[in-house]
């Protein structure tokens, strides 16, 4: 009796087993169809908002019509914005190094878009070093950096120059292009090598580079991860449904400052100063050594390093006094202030110089409130140079104006005619304590 129990027992066990496996089996099918046709969703709303604002690399786009690398950019894009905090905190440390870099890259004609290559590369760090001996901020090979130029060896290893290894990267890369003729096939080259790539190239000519059989799993990744961080750091506000509200401000452009402390220890990390880091921003936008040997006043900034070079018809003081025994300049008196156009829109900058103020003198202004003028849009950290024209003992006024402005971004240089103003369409400003910290609005000549 007992054992028929038992053997009862079993049968319905062995009986209820088999109900559960198919049970389980059932749900996996309805799980299969239905995650099929909401991947299928997902993809098609990716496609759309790539069609919307294209995703691309060196202008070259991500394709919408391809549905395997849109599912990977879409399985990319989520797991490094799963990454957001790191994010943040590569984007602090590329505040600082960026500036020093983007004028070597442009100085060679190397897309911008390469700057995010060493933050997937190296973290923004100088002394990484990986088991296959890829070393610093550009993580160069041995061989490959001896054959640019840089000495390697124990002693000394110039890899860790991030100026030297940065001019070494840009040679290579360009001569990657030189072989490949797609920037994009040169940022996977510059990861799994060239011979590989153009091997890759010649059996499938007619494949778009994202979607090459690259056997390496870190190479199939490389190029969808290096446009995710680019698009996470730039366009923060497109992915924020991906993103935390908390991430989301962290990425958001201007709300990563980078203290005067905290920007000392990553210049110090690359070996390098405030006057480093200068002298290497002014060399590579051309300025001559004569030029730099003069009389040099170092500015540091929570955000850039600022260089204003002496000039010595200028450095004479306008004292109250002497102010007050010349003539009281008058606006009709100075060519720099016109008629404002009636649709005035405000630039908000704050001084970088310090230092007095002295009629003639060259001071420098950074935006920190984005702005469209023109038709063109301005960024935070966009520079200004003004020209103090007048300064009023009397009334205790300075009229300022400024007729060029560098983008922070590609240093290039905008003409654009500007005027200091407290109240729109009144030219002259409130003569300040002090030039440091000092906050101005610029409206359109």
């Amino acid at each position: 009796m007992t054992k028929l129990f038992l053997i009862v027992s079993a049968g319905f066990g062995c009986s209820f087993l088999y109900l559960s496996s198919a049970v389980a089996q059932t749900s996996q099918l309805i799980a299969l169809n239905v995650a099929a046709p909401v991947k299928a969703i997902t993809n098609r709303l990716v496609s759309a908002t790539l069609e919307e604002s294209p995703v691309h690399f060196c202008g070259e786009n991500i394709p919408t019509n391809h549905p395997a690398i849109v599912e990977r950019w879409t399985r990319t894009l989520n797991q490094q914005a799963a990454l957001a905090a790191d994010l943040a905190i590569l984007k602090r440390r590329a505040s600082v190094v960026f500036p020093i870099i983007e004028p070597i890259l442009k100085q060679y004609q190397i897309p911008m878009d390469f700057k995010y290559l060493p933050l997937l590369e190296s973290a923004v760090t100088n002394r990484a070093v990986s088991r296959k001996g890829a070393a610093g901020f550009w993580q160069l090979m041995p061989g490959t950096a001896q054959s640019l130029g840089l000495s390697v060896s124990h002693r000394h290893d110039e890899r860790f120059n991030l100026l030297k290894a940065t001019h070494a990267a840009c040679k290579y890369i360009n001569e990657l292009y030189e072989q490949l003729g797609s920037w994009m096939l040169v940022a996977t080259a510059y990861n799994a090598g060239p011979n590989y790539i153009q091997q890759l190239t010649r059996r499938h000519p007619d494949m778009h580079p994202m979607a090459l059989p690259y056997r390496a799993a870190e190479t199939k990744a490389y190029l969808f991860q290096t446009v995710a961080i680019k698009e996470l750091l730039t366009r923060p506000r497109i992915y924020s449904d991906r993103l935390s509200a908390r991430n989301l401000e962290a990425l958001s452009e201007g709300t990563n400052l980078v203290a005067a402390t905290e920007r000392a220890a990553i210049l110090a990390s690359f070996d390098m100063d405030e006057r480093d880091a200068a002298r290497a921003t002014l060399n590579s936008m051309g300025v001559d050594e004569q030029a730099l040997e003069k009389g040099i006043t170092f500015v540091t900034d929570s955000t850039t390093t600022v260089v204003l070079l002496d000039d010595e018809e200028t450095e004479e003081e306008i004292s109250p006094e002497k102010s007050a025994s010349a003539p009281t300049p008058t606006i009709a008196q100075t060519k720099s202030v016109e008629p404002i156009a009636s649709s005035a829109i405000r630039l908000v900058t704050r001084s970088l110089s310090e230092g007095s103020l002295t009629e003639g003198k060259l001071c420098l202004f950074q935006v920190v409130q984005p702005v469209t003028l023109n038709g063109r849009t301005f960024a935070v950290g966009d520079m200004i140079q003004a020209h103090i024209e007048i300064i009023d003992a009397g009334s205790k006024r300075v009229f300022l104006r400024t007729d060029q402005l560098t983008t922070a971004q590609t240093q290039e240089k905008i003409s654009i005619r500007l005027v200091a103003t407290e109240q729109p369409k009144q030219p002259g400003v409130t003569l300040p304590s002090r030039l440091e910290g000092w906050q101005l609005s610029w409206e359109l000549l």
